[in-house]
């Protein structure tokens, strides 16, 4: 993984100054995203911060970039990129409802929104391009890691994974067969 080089942050920086507002306006529009900041105290925030740097920061990054992209110093032209960029964006779409219903549940109603995964789709465009015009994932993974840790901490996105998770258990409670169950044992 080659660091970022001096003389390459004008690029990534762009694709970050082009994706945030971006993001962020269809995500308010789409009502995903609140308007209002709320920042949680400075110790959750390093904490979670270091977290969701490893993961899903850098490990979705390894995957959905460095694993798939051809490196740019392969000599592929912009146009032969495009197709590994379109499988590279696809997967990273896909793979977050296939995560909700496999390993991170809690999130299966919020990885199946569709506003969701059409910020997931500007975030892999964004990382993608980062990757492909610098050759180095870091700058991926820090754009990853400021939309993730931003989109979770301020924009009170844990708090949507959270509601999701209990409206779910609410209504696995609530669910027929837990009630004809829950009848069956008080009698």
């Amino acid at each position: 993984f080659p660091p970022p080089q001096a003389a390459s942050p004008a690029w990534p920086l762009l694709i970050l100054a082009v994706y945030a507002p971006l993001a962020l306006a269809v995500g308010r529009r789409d009502g995903l995203l609140p308007r209002a900041w709320i920042w949680p105290p400075l110790p959750q925030l390093l904490r979670r911060g270091a977290a969701t740097l490893l993961m899903p920061a850098f490990g979705e990054e390894l995957l959905f970039r460095g694993l798939l992209l051809p490196h740019p110093l392969a000599g592929l032209t912009p146009l032969a990129m495009l197709p590994w960029i379109a499988l590279s964006i696809g997967l990273f779409v896909l793979y977050h409802p296939l995560a909700g219903r496999l390993w991170y549940r809690q999130g299966r109603r919020v990885f199946d929104d569709p506003r969701f995964l059409l910020q997931c789709s500007l975030l892999g465009l964004a990382c993608a391009l980062a990757y492909s015009v610098t050759g180095s994932l870091w700058w991926a993974v820090l754009i990853h890691w400021l939309a993730v840790f931003l989109w979770l901490e301020p924009l009170q996105g844990r708090l949507r994974l959270r509601a999701a998770r209990s409206e779910e258990h609410t209504s696995e409670l609530q669910s027929p067969c837990n009630l004809v169950c829950r009848l069956l044992l008080e009698k």
